[in-house]
């Protein structure tokens, strides 16, 4: 009876993950109450999970057409925050203020960096209180959206300080206390990757250089437009480091929990970054784009609810110290990280080893798991994400240093000795 409940479980759950269209507006929240009453109906009630996913999702092919729409919803001014200006990102901010110049009165902000710093969040605040917007604007990539996120919560609220947010807020688990006065935030992602436009992190560099993350509800954007479309003048080498961090996020959302909807996600989310970064990177296709940043979104959602896992702050840390991107850095951490870990999890690489290969036979739980690390090693070659920390330059003092920070934190996701065999291979030749 159980294989059968359980059968029952998935074939509902794989009906709900491949429910999709381009020209569709998807209320996450309630298509995922809508999967989580028909989980309850065939497991008995036995089953107990909480998810959260408030933003409001607009999804399709030139969706930005209707920004100047959703954005009157709240008001009549925007101020619209975007990356330091490049040839290949002026032709969409240019797009961007000719829909709202026939709308609305906006602002703009278009000096936001790589690995954003709190003073280019403070820069912008100073100019929103001057402007008085009624909606914040983010296009770009996860750092201009943290930006945006982060600086709709400040604008209203003068008597929040960075180390107050950083010291406080600091457990994705946690529903903070509701914070007052935050204007509306829509996200506009130009990458398929970071996840922020449905996650309540944001991820900024303190003054002492460090990376460091605040988590609230309220970081949550209102709205989404994820228009596909925006992404296909993307280069390969930032496709690939956010397609991967994309995919980081799923893996170890999967690794941390047992929500079954995240669970679900998770999955087609690797499932559909292994399948069309290959392909992207050989034919730049709207079709694979598509697939790219739908994986993004399911890994934006899984994380928000899971967590992440010892990649990601090893990886921000080495980010910190130098000037490797995030993606950059989750791919030289992750071969290191899925070899010491294959026994600790085992019985979760090969559940996706069998949801990847589901026609393959295996020889048994072991056969399975080592099928899945054997997949990515392939697909990181492929698609040329084989780097190591050698390929950058970084001097061994630099190293000695991650070395000692990491090791002198005592990060609670994996034991000392397994944090330690990483670092070592991390830092080892090239060859394994």
């Amino acid at each position: 009876m159980m294989s059968i409940k359980m059968n029952c479980i998935a074939k509902v759950s794989e009906a709900f993950v491949w429910y999709k269209s381009t020209t569709f507006y998807w209320y996450i929240a309630k298509k995922t109450s809508l999967l989580f009453s028909l989980i309850m109906l065939v497991s008995g009630g036995s089953m107990e999970f909480i998810n959260y996913q408030p933003t409001k999702i607009v999804f399709g092919k030139n969706k930005v057409d209707s920004l100047a729409q959703y954005a009157l919803e709240y008001g009549q001014k925007a101020f619209v925050i975007g990356p330091v200006l490049c040839e290949a990102i002026q032709p969409l901010l240019a797009r961007i203020e000719n829909i709202l110049s026939k709308k609305m009165t906006f602002q703009t902000f278009y000096q936001v960096e790589s690995n954003p710093s709190i003073r280019t969040v403070d820069a912008v605040v100073k100019m929103m209180r001057d402007f008085e917007p009624d909606v914040v604007i983010g296009v770009g990539g996860g750092s201009v959206l943290d930006v945006a996120k982060i600086s709709s919560i400040l604008y209203g609220n003068k008597q929040y300080t960075w180390d107050f947010l950083f010291d406080t807020f600091n457990d994705f688990r946690k529903h903070y206390e509701k914070m007052t006065n935050r204007l509306p935030l829509l996200a506009i992602p130009t990458t398929s990757g970071t996840g922020s436009q449905c996650t309540q992190a944001c991820v900024l560099t303190d003054t002492d250089k460090l990376k460091k993350t605040i988590f609230h509800q309220d970081l949550y954007a209102t709205l989404a437009i994820l228009d596909p479309t925006l992404t296909l003048s993307l280069p390969p080498a930032i496709t690939k480091a956010t397609a991967f961090d994309a995919f980081s996020h799923c893996v170890e959302s999967f690794l941390r929990s047992e929500n079954p909807i995240c669970n679900l996600l998770a999955k087609e989310g690797i499932k559909k970054v292994t399948k069309n970064l290959p392909l992207v990177l050989k034919e730049n296709r709207i079709e694979y784009r598509e697939e790219l940043m739908l994986a993004d979104t399911f890994g934006g959602i899984s994380l928000s609810n899971c967590g992440a896992m010892l990649p990601h702050p090893l990886s921000e840390i080495i980010g910190s110290y130098t000037n490797i991107c995030h993606g950059e850095a989750l791919a030289i951490v992750y071969p290191p990280f899925l070899h010491h870990t294959l026994q600790k999890y085992q019985k979760k690489y090969a559940a996706l080893a069998r949801y990847l290969f589901p026609t393959r036979k295996f020889s048994d739980e072991i056969d399975a798991a080592k099928c899945f690390i054997e997949m990515v090693d392939t697909f990181m070659q492929e698609c040329k994400l084989n780097k190591h920390i050698s390929d950058y330059n970084m001097d061994q003092d630099t190293i000695d240093h991650i070395h000692m920070f990491i090791t002198n934190l005592h990060l609670p996701m994996e034991s000392e000795e397994t944090i330690e065999n990483i670092l070592k291979e991390i830092w080892s030749e090239k060859e394994r």
